[in-house]
């Protein structure tokens, strides 16, 4: 995870709303954004090259960035919301929301797999992935870039649920505990590939012990 310090971009403030005055800011090669809080609400822009590289540096968007503005502002953020542009993929507008240094925050953070399930190594299972994220809750400070999953010991038919996941200081899940993240299933109608392989077997010797098609003495309609 990079440092605070190198997660920093300059904000100005932003007088015009709607949507030419955005349209203009783009142009120019700046995003316009929001950013909101208990005791705050204001339109600002930042420079679009800048937050690309910042994002390049940040553990994608569940990252805290701190905001600097021209008065000497220093806002600690979550990027709560990214618009993108559906074919040029340019960022459209950011939703920035404050967070207090002293306070609990409560987001949702990325899960990363490790490992290759045994029931899909051995056992000829499929991994289903229920959850890409985690809602946590916990200081500023504390606050992971993202949580690991070792699905290596995963058999065919096992799952692995929020109780699950690693135990980390100061960090509480917020999900259900008993939350489905990850699942280990047969490759088709429930059946594991030897299963498979098994059906196929029998279904070749059904198919061999079949009667031939009607012969000439068969009678003809």
């Amino acid at each position: 995870m990079s440092e605070l310090s190198d997660l920093t971009i300059k904000v100005a403030p932003r007088d015009q709303t709607g949507r030419q005055a955005c349209n203009k800011l783009r142009a120019s090669g700046r995003i316009p954004a929001v950013l909101y809080g208990k005791e705050i609400n204001k339109s600002v822009s930042l420079e679009d090259r800048s937050m690309r590289i910042l994002l390049r540096k940040a553990s994608g968007t569940s990252s805290l960035l701190r905001l600097l503005g021209e008065k000497g502002e220093d806002e600690l953020v979550l990027i709560k919301d990214m618009q993108m542009h559906p074919i040029k993929n340019s960022i459209m507008h950011i939703d920035f929301v404050q967070v207090n240094r002293g306070e609990d925050l409560q987001t949702k953070i990325p899960l990363t797999l490790s490992g290759e399930a045994e029931g899909v190594k051995t056992e000829g299972g499929i991994l289903e992935v229920l959850a890409n994220e985690v809602e946590i809750r916990c200081r500023p400070s504390n606050l992971p870039s993202q949580i690991e999953i070792d699905i290596s010991n995963l058999a065919l038919g096992e799952n692995l649920q929020i109780k699950d996941l690693p135990k980390l200081d100061g960090v509480e899940y917020v999900t259900e505990p008993d939350g489905m993240l990850v699942s280990c299933v047969g490759s088709a109608g429930g059946r594991s590939s030897a299963e498979d392989e098994e059906v196929a077997t029998e279904t070749e010797a059904d198919e061999s012990e079949s009667p031939d098609s009607p012969s000439e003495e068969d009678p003809k309609e």
